[in-house]
């Protein structure tokens, strides 16, 4: 299995707790050379679309899946 397959995995399940954690993973195998250009971009857009953080109405942080699921709820 390649690291990028393995860390696509990690990102869409969201394994680490914020994107800094997974960012800084990203930017360590990059720079050893063990994810092309292509993949290390693939792979932080698809960290900025799991992890993206939204302010809500009353000015907390929330997650932007979660606050989708509520407008939908609605």
């Amino acid at each position: 299995m390649k690291i990028s397959t393995l860390l696509d995995n990690l990102i869409t399940k969201k394994f680490y707790e914020n994107k800094e954690e997974i960012q800084n993973k990203l930017d360590v195998f990059y720079a050893m050379s063990k994810i092309t250009d292509e993949e290390y971009t693939t792979l932080t857009l698809k960290v900025e679309e799991m992890y993206n953080v939204v302010e809500n109405a009353e000015g907390t942080v929330e997650n932007q899946e979660k606050t989708e699921e509520s407008e939908v709820q609605e």
